[in-house]
């Protein structure tokens, strides 16, 4: 495999950490100070965390599921201070979704094996395995009712207090509570506004809903991706909850720039389906230059690349393990001519040229896999990687976090938790930031939050309320 030396994202110090700020010198609570956890496992140590490239950047957090949730977590990893407005009538639904994070000395249901049944029956909402999927980044919750005059109160005084605030409803869901882009401008003249929902809040279909899946199928992709010959396969999960996730983090990001060039905030509106468009772009000027359907005979092509000969996913040695090879060129051929011994077999004259190579593609599939079966997965990867030949070991979920040392080496995975769940291992942002480093538990340095864990420390510390106050409110149903 490559050396594992640094690979650093670098950013200037100024870029971000010092104009985006709204509040100057208005400093996070307590709470949120850094401990001195600079490591990959949080440990503590005597040196203060240096600064991060969002920090002193407030967000009032209105978005559940995955599409707006995924955007927050990288605001929050960032440095960003993420509040969570949550309900515990109504709670997120991933936070009730299977599969759960496992009680001590048990094994949960494996991803897909999730049932209504299941759903209905969370002995908590603090184990929802796909909740943690989406919600590190140090991200604070409270639960406050917004059909509740007394809560819709209490969210303007919030929205006076924040940057920034999200969230992913359908389409003028907020406009109804009372807390529309007029309403919060109302309250924070300069807030920055990000909503994200299926079809955006403009156009003929902006009050349907979608879900991952749905907006998928809508955009095409679904129809994109299969085996030659076959039904549309798509994908059993929810791929443009992280694309779109990550355009929608680019527009938090994006406002505050301008709020710090103008003086103004602005409302952003993200679309989940629109970014699918860029990921189909050879597909749609195949269409329209050579008018050619994305599915036709042969079409798609499954693992087998146009571009390969040979080139696909061959099984190895045990139970479902696989290795991709991909030859584009003369040298890749003889290179992995050379790696599997020089078999007979290769020199054959109808294997001569990359074209008559793709002709009888399935035929070399069928003499590589027959090599690669007897080879241990991780043994053709370094083989052929020596040799010169793209060749990658096909990986589970296990491997990345257990045995992937690319992974390990840049600390991927910090092990975080909560009031209710131990430390486990959970995913950072895919970039390393020198001046300003990132971390998978934000400021405050833990996992996902419990549901409503935050709520009086917030309104305590950051509202003003007092003690007594507070529990009224509570009493009241309004903290609910």
């Amino acid at each position: 495999m490559a050396g594992r030396g640094p690979n650093l994202t670098r950013v200037s110090e100024n870029t971000l950490s010092s104009g985006l700020v709204g509040r100057q010198g208005d400093e996070l609570s307590s709470a949120g100070a850094p401990d001195g956890a600079d490591g990959p496992d949080g440990a503590g140590g005597a040196a203060p965390a240096p600064p991060m490239a969002l920090e002193g950047v407030r967000i009032l957090d209105f978005t559940r599921l995955g599409f707006g949730a995924q955007a927050t977590l990288i605001c929050g990893c960032l440095g960003a201070e993420v509040i969570r407005v949550e309900s515990t009538v109504r709670p997120d639904p991933i936070r009730v979704m299977p599969p759960y994070v496992p009680e001590p000395g048990s094994s949960g249901e494996g991803f897909g094996a999730a049932t209504l049944a299941s759903a209905t029956s969370a002995a908590s909402p603090n184990r929802g395995g796909i909740f943690y999927k989406y919600n590190t980044g140090g991200k604070r919750s409270i639960t406050v009712d917004a059909r509740h005059p007394k809560g819709l109160a209490l969210l303007r005084r919030l929205v006076a207090l924040c940057d920034v605030v999200t969230e992913s409803f359908a389409a003028g869901t907020l406009e109804r509570w009372g807390l529309g882009y007029v309403d919060q401008r109302a309250v924070r003249p300069d807030i920055v506004y990000v909503s994200m929902c299926g079809f955006g809040h403009e156009g003929p279909d902006t009050a349907q809903v979608t879900m991952g899946p749905t907006a998928q199928a809508l955009t095409g992709l679904t129809f994109l991706v299969g085996l030659p010959d076959r039904p549309p396969a798509g994908w059993s999960f929810s791929y443009l909850d992280h694309v779109g996730g990550y355009l929608g983090a680019v527009a938090v990001v994006a406002g505050l720039l301008h709020r710090a060039r103008s003086g103004r905030g602005q409302h952003i509106d993200v679309s989940q389906l629109e970014p699918a468009t860029a990921l189909s772009g050879a597909i749609l000027l195949d269409a329209l230059v050579n008018g050619r359907s994305s599915r036709r005979p042969g079409f798609p092509t499954g693992n087998r690349r146009p571009d390969s000969a040979p080139g696909g996913a061959y099984r190895a040695a045990g139970d479902d393990r696989w290795v991709v090879i991909s030859c584009r060129t003369e040298a890749h051929w003889r290179a992995l001519v050379a790696a599997m011994g020089s078999p007979p077999w290769a020199a054959q004259p109808r294997f001569a040229s990359f074209d008559s190579r793709r002709v009888h593609a399935g035929e070399i599939d069928t003499h590589v896999e027959a090599w690669t079966a007897q080879r241990d997965r991780y043994e053709v990867m370094d083989l052929l990687q020596r040799a010169g030949v793209p060749a990658g070991a096909v990986q589970d979920a296990a491997d990345r976090l257990e045995r992937d040392p690319q992974l390990a080496d840049r600390g991927h995975f910090t092990r975080l938790g909560n009031d209710e769940v131990a430390p486990l291992p959970l995913e950072g942002l895919p970039l390393r930031m020198s001046a300003t480093p990132a971390h998978t538990g934000g400021r405050l340095r833990r996992g996902p939050p419990t549901l409503g864990q935050d709520t009086d420390e917030v309104l305590r510390d950051l509202v003003g309320m007092e003690t007594g106050e507070i529990a009224a409110l509570r009493a009241e149903g309004v903290l609910s």
